[in-house]
């Protein structure tokens, strides 16, 4: 049977798990769709949210989902390249 302590580090640690995926599917789409300018205006976002929804530290908090949208950001622009390459090559 869990404590009290247990089920709220593993409802915090779902959250957290939660919000990065979220923040990752973001980051994927918006690589794949947009540009540099809505990359600085989801960073600020995502800044914001974390740091007033997620507990803990502040760096931690902010720091690691930034991390996951940049990241994820570049894995949509380089996938959304690659598509549109594939798309003209075939024209």
């Amino acid at each position: 049977m869990q404590n009290g302590a247990t089920r709220q580090i593993t409802g915090e640690m779902t959250r957290v798990l939660w919000s990065l995926v979220t923040v990752a599917a973001v980051g994927f789409l918006l690589g794949l769709k947009f540009r540099v300018p809505a990359l600085l205006a989801a960073s600020v976002a995502t800044a914001v949210a974390a740091g007033f929804l997620l507990e803990g530290p502040m760096l931690p908090r902010i720091l690691f989902p930034l991390l996951v949208l940049q990241c994820t950001y570049l894995a949509g622009l380089i996938a959304g390249d690659r598509w549109r390459r594939r798309g003209s090559l075939r024209r």
